[in-house]
């Protein structure tokens, strides 16, 4: 149904109808219909007064209003945007207006849209995409991108000069890629946008990351790590040296899995610094350098440099090519611990990773001390997973869940869940990698040791109903197994 106008959900806006439990579902020249879960004649009374209208209430539950009430305000969102857009078309914009930073001109406005939007879903990304005939912008959510909106093609040209004097780039520039970022407060939040730009076939595509620092919490229960796995890091982030690297594709957790470890073991007694690019979270006491390739300060320089201010922990970025490996490996053996990010399928991949980047087996056994290596797995959606007899073979007749897909989700899955595979290098697995024995027998000993592996910790979440069958194949290529 949901046959309202604009004009009535400005004054019986989203606030008003989740505090009273009622949604409109009708509107014409003289009546509204709405959906209330109470018989209430002072709220009928108001409404009426408020629209001058006649008011006729269907009880319907709470459940059933809420949801009504997430798919008509999403719905009304996009329609907002779109009537932006339109009102876009037909204007008259001057590059002047552009680099306004006036809240009120046409293009800040579509844009703001086109960022609360994403912010209050927890989108990562947003992806502004020039095509053929328009301009396509999707929304990444919990690993997966989502289409937003198609707008007509006249707008790209106002829009990316927006974005480019926000993020301070080059307007001119439409050749080579570029590379910034801009802030703004959201609620009460401060939100960092890195912002990168490609030109393709139809016009220059971009991409913002979006970091949302002040909802993350960098602690061990905040990222997922209980039991058993957090024993093992403490045990292996508490040696005095070694090198320590968190394995696993983009945008799987782990700079948020550093910074929590780096949180952890912040205290007055030790020199912790670190080389990033960029900085996404500033933490106090700690020394943080910034990646500036416009000044010359790479990865690699600003690495040598850390090595001379007396540090007890580094933390590196990433390693991203065989002189930062080299580096990193050469002062986990020189007394400090050494913390980075790396990109391998998972845990025992990484010594096979290192040795391909040119390291020496001798050197990476005497300088990897542990390896975390994880997947952030879409989690069911609460309110609507539904219950099936298993035909898997892993299950096979026992109950577990799969998705169906609700307005609180849009697609089953909401949120998602860490999960880890902690490989802890003992002597003998640093005897095994001197020795160059094969990455299968490698991980069969560290599955020994009581290793969990990707695959059956995700196979464990199957079991709790926290996520599904499909879940667990969409990962199963990505981490080396089958």
């Amino acid at each position: 149904m949901n046959k309202v106008s604009q004009a009535l959900l400005e004054i019986l806006n989203e606030k008003y109808c989740r505090k009273n439990f009622i949604v409109p579902i009708y509107e014409d020249k003289k009546k509204i219909i709405l959906y209330s879960a109470n018989d209430d004649e002072l709220l009928n009374y108001n409404i009426k007064e408020l629209t001058e209208k006649d008011i006729e209430f269907i009880k319907k539950s709470k459940d059933i209003i809420i949801k009504e009430i997430e798919s008509l305000f999403e719905k009304k969102l996009d329609d907002k945007i779109l009537a932006q857009i339109k009102n876009l078309y037909n204007e008259d914009i001057v590059i002047d207006d552009l680099e306004d930073e006036s809240k009120d001109s046409p293009v800040a406005k579509v844009l703001n849209y086109i960022l609360n939007f994403s912010i209050e879903k927890d989108a990562s990304d947003i992806h502004i995409e020039n095509l053929e005939d328009s301009v396509l912008v999707r929304v990444r959510i919990d690993g997966s991108l989502h289409e937003l909106s198609k707008f007509p093609k006249n707008l790209y040209p106002y829009l990316i000069t927006r974005i480019k004097v926000m993020a301070k780039l080059d307007i001119a520039e439409k050749r080579l890629p570029q590379d910034g970022r801009f802030s703004f407060n959201f609620r009460g939040r401060n939100i960092d946008i890195r912002v990168a730009t490609s030109p393709t076939a139809y016009g220059e595509k971009i991409v913002f990351r979006i970091l949302d620092v002040g909802r993350v919490d960098y602690s061990p229960e905040g990222i997922g790590l209980s039991g058993e796995n957090l024993k093992k890091i403490l045990k292996v982030i508490s040696q005095p040296q070694g090198l320590v690297l968190i394995s696993g594709p983009t945008s799987s957790g782990k700079t948020s899995t550093l910074y929590t470890i780096l949180k952890y073991i912040q205290n007055s007694q030790i020199n912790i610094m670190t080389i990033e690019d960029p900085i996404e979270y500033k933490i106090a006491g700690i020394n943080q350098v910034e990646v500036n390739e416009n000044t010359g300060l790479s990865f690699e320089r600003g690495l040598k440099s850390i090595l001379r201010m007396d540090p007890d922990k580094i933390m590196i970025g990433e390693i991203r090519n065989k002189e930062t490996a080299h580096i990193a490996v050469s002062a986990s053996i020189s007394g400090h611990t050494v913390f980075s990010t790396i990109h391998t399928e998972n845990s025992p991949a990484v010594v096979g990773r290192l040795i391909d980047m040119g390291i020496e087996p001798y050197l990476v056994s005497a300088g990897l001390i542990g390896v975390i290596s994880q997947r952030l797995i879409r989690k069911l959606c609460p309110h609507c997973k539904e219950k099936e007899i298993s035909n898997n073979p892993f299950f096979k007749g026992k109950e577990i869940y799969k998705k169906r897909g609700c307005p609180k989700c849009n697609g089953g899955y909401k949120g998602r869940i860490a999960v880890f595979e902690i490989m802890i290098v003992d002597e003998t697995l640093k005897e095994m990698i001197s020795e160059k024995k094969s990455i299968g027998k490698i991980k069969n000993y560290a599955i020994s040791q009581g290793m969990k592996t990707l695959a059956s910790e995700i196979l464990s979440l199957v079991e709790n109903g926290q996520t599904s069958m499909e879940e667990y194949y969409r990962n199963i290529n990505t981490i080396g197994e089958i």
